[in-house]
């Protein structure tokens, strides 16, 4: 246990109050408990501040000071944010405290202790007492069980085999392991036997409170706790949904477990296009996609729903937000989809955290309170280790129940299909307090803090934009409104000069207007969509607002290979776009770091330093291609092979239609489990049908889906594979990653079904 005392300014060491704090700590101190002295306000909310995990906080304050009330509120204010029930005790003279008590105050002191006439020991018991209680609710529902048994030491008979990690210390390797991970990792693996604990897959005792106490928090009325990530969430639900029999609506920018769904399922899919800019940068579906009768047009005229027209489709999903942060009005998309299907899913695997500040109203599934939804099923996925706090493959489903709901004992039918019988419980815990850390105040706060970060660094990025193009200089811009309005007052400034609390707090200033030049969508409808703070694309000069390339250019591929090289890691990279992800590990420092990696390669690219200084490597390992270039000659280049191929346009093209699907998915695969198939060269693609899809990563969102035909050899889908072939033959080092592709003899060659 630990204790924060924090003594007032205004309170001097060597008097008898200040002796008789001495006296508790020492007290506390005997009974193990750690303390933690800070003699002033600063220092104390410096401690706060830095998240140092506390059990209590002490005050010793007399309040005979107007600026000691004042600081004993904003220390108790830092500490709720994230440490929200931990008991706080005033330590202070009976007759001075009590004269200048007020009611606020009361209610936000836990215990007053005289310490001029309770004993240091009496006072400390009480503290202890009352940590015990703190601790005891502290932690959720699975968290908690699991520590508990972990206690009891048990002797077991039954799997893992490694016996609480005994097994792996029988050998070096498995000794360097076991040491590696600790104890506690391998002592709450365990066995589904364990009847104390409940069952993940029947959802009884600790899971099934964990999954309850999940959809209080997340505003469900039922959660589903998945250990095989959301690929796993987003498959069951569409297990539990649909047959070989149906017909399902599905967003284009689908990730490839919605394909794995139709696989499976043998459902008849329909596809909603969304947009994408001039970048590549993808967009909402706009809601003409969504209108009843555009839906049911499709599914007259699709070769795989032919006898279908009229058919009430079973199932839609929208990806709620796109990979580059577009996040839909989930309100007004909600009500339209209702007109065609009673069970909606967003898959808000990026997204998880939306419910919990306030600038993304309206914006996520489960919004409001479970009981005021009145409609559709709705389903929403959630990927707790992307963006909350969980270990990799955590993922949650959550539900609220209307139209088209489906019953515990079916849905769970399709759960168990894709959970396994042998869940590693660290996962399973790792949900549980992913839950618990976005419960009550912290869940704002934590949000908060990640919005803060991203909007000092898209302003910080601004700002040197500003700078640099006022003495004709280039740099990188972050992609999101250059003009805000403050709706309070109706004045304007540029997004490097406004208001920070402005930004990070009123959603206005991320809502994507019709007929901004910024965002690039063209045609788009008002209040449809809004750019999410915390995903941070950066720009590199070389496209123009009409979607032309210019004259000059720095191609986003040599920016992300540099920065490669510095240890920062981007999630995603177009030919001009560079995107970053604040999440909630992100610092001040990393972030800082990041524009000083960005200063750094400018200085050299305008400099045109050696390749064989900045990127040694590269040089060494194809030595014909870069050993005599500087590294504006090689973005030069480049730029000049962008120019002339414009893959980025091929790619827009290939997302922007829709192939023509002759057989289903689940044909698709079949044809691969029977050997139908065989590996096409990139020349002869042209009118072949794809067995598997072909994947551009990142995002990892479908050009292509098994089934459709690549169409003939302008199709855009084969020129932009022609492009990367190209690209990767004269850019070695710099090649692409798109699955579903195969390099033989560097000619780009994909699975299809056989002619």
């Amino acid at each position: 246990m630990k204790v924060l005392i924090v003594e007032s300014e205004f309170l001097h060491q060597d008097t008898w109050v200040g002796s008789a704090v001495e006296r508790l700590a020492d007290a506390l101190s005997r009974q193990n408990v750690t303390v933690i002295k800070s003699t002033s306000f600063d220092d104390g909310y410096a401690i706060l501040a830095a998240n140092e995990a506390i059990d209590c906080l002490m005050f010793s304050y007399q309040m005979e000071q107007q600026d000691e009330h004042l600081n004993v509120r904003q220390l108790i204010g830092k500490l709720h944010e994230r440490q929200q029930n931990v008991p706080v005790f005033l330590l202070g003279d009976r007759e001075k405290a009590t004269a200048s008590l007020d009611r606020d105050l009361l209610e936000l002191v836990d215990e007053f202790a005289w310490i001029l006439e309770d004993t240091a020991d009496f006072i400390a018991g009480r503290a202890v007492a009352a940590m015990t209680r703190y601790r005891q609710q502290l932690l959720p529902p699975l968290f908690s069980a699991l520590m508990k048994y972990g206690d009891i030491h048990e002797y077991s008979w039954a799997a893992p085999g490694h016996q609480g990690g005994v097994g792996f210390t029988k050998t070096p390797a498995g000794r360097f392991y076991h040491d590696y991970y600790g104890e506690n990792l391998f002592r709450s693996d365990m066995g589904i036997e364990r009847a104390s604990l409940g069952s993940l897959l029947d959802h009884t005792g600790a899971f099934g409170e964990s999954e309850k106490y999940a959809a209080r928090v997340f505003g469900a009325d039922r959660s589903w706790s998945v250990v095989v990530g959301t690929s796993g969430s987003n498959r069951t639900i569409m297990q539990a949904c649909m047959t070989d029999n149906d017909v399902v609506v599905l967003d284009r920018n689908c990730h490839k477990s919605i394909e794995q769904g139709l696989i499976l399922t043998g459902a008849k899919p329909v596809y909603m296009v969304p947009s994408r800019n001039r970048y590549g940068i993808i967009g909402p579906i706009y809601p003409q996609e969504m209108q009843p009768e555009t839906l049911q047009k499709k599914i007259s005229e699709s070769p795989l729903t032919k006898g279908k027209a009229g058919q009430k489709p079973s199932y839609s999903v929208v990806t709620n937000c796109t990979y580059d942060g577009v996040c839909y009005n989930a309100k007004e998309a909600q009500d339209l989809l209702a007109q065609t299907s009673d069970r909606i899913h967003f898959d808000e695997a990026w997204y998880g955290y939306a419910r919990f500040n306030p600038i993304y109203a309206d914006h996520y599934a489960m919004r409001g309170a479970p009981g005021d939804h009145n409609g559709p099923t709705v389903f929403a996925t959630h990927s707790t280790h992307k963006l909350l706090n969980a270990l990799s493959q955590a993922s949650y489903i959550h539900v609220r129940e209307g139209r088209g709901a489906v019953n515990f004992s079916r849905f769970n039918q399709a759960y168990m299909m894709h959970a396994t019988t042998s869940p590693l419980y660290a996962i399973c815990a790792s949900n549980d307090v992913a839950v618990s850390m976005m419960d009550g105040n912290s869940g704002l706060s934590l949000t908060q803090e990640v919005i803060d970060e991203a909007v000092d660094f898209r302003q910080a990025m601004a700002r040197l934009y500003k700078e640099f193009t006022a003495e004709g200089d280039w740099f990188f811009k972050p992609w999101n409104k250059e003009i805000v309005t403050d709706p309070q007052t109706g004045k304007t400034y540029d997004f490097a000069d406004a208001p920070t609390q402005l930004l990070t707090t009123d959603q206005n200033c991320w809502v994507m207007r019709p007929g901004e030049s910024w965002h690039g969508f063209k045609d788009l409808p008002d209040n449809w969509s809004m750019l999410d703070p915390i995903k941070v694309s950066i720009l590199a000069p070389g496209m123009g607002d009409d979607g032309e390339l210019e004259e000059n250019g720095v191609p986003a591929a040599l920016v992300t290979a540099w920065l490669g090289r510095h240890g920062i890691v981007p999630t995603r990279t177009t030919d001009f776009q560079i995107m970053f992800l604040f999440s909630m590990g992100i610092t001040r420092g990393k972030w800082g770091t990041l524009i000083n990696t960005l200063c750094s390669f400018k200085h050299h690219y305008d400099a045109n330093t050696p390749l064989a200084q900045v990127m040694p490597e590269l040089v060494e390992e194809h030595p014909d291609t870069y050993a005599n270039m500087g590294i504006h000659d090689l973005g030069d280049t480049m730029f000049a092979w962008l120019k002339e191929n414009n893959p980025g346009a091929r790619l827009n093209a290939a997302y922007s239609g829709l192939p023509v699907a002759e057989i289903t998915p689940r044909e698709a695969y079949n044809a691969i489990v029977s050997d139908n198939v065989e590996m096409v060269a990139i020349e002869n693609l042209p009118g072949r049908i794809a067995a598997n899809s072909v994947i551009p990563y990142p995002p990892g969102i479908p050009m292509l889906l098994s089934g459709e035909n690549f169409g003939d050899a302008n199709s855009p889908q084969i020129s932009y594979l022609r492009s990367l072939q190209s690209w990767d033959h004269h850019f070695p080092g710099f090649e692409h990653e798109t699955e579903g592709t195969e390099i033989i003899d560097g000619v780009y060659h994909v699975m299809c079904v056989k002619a």
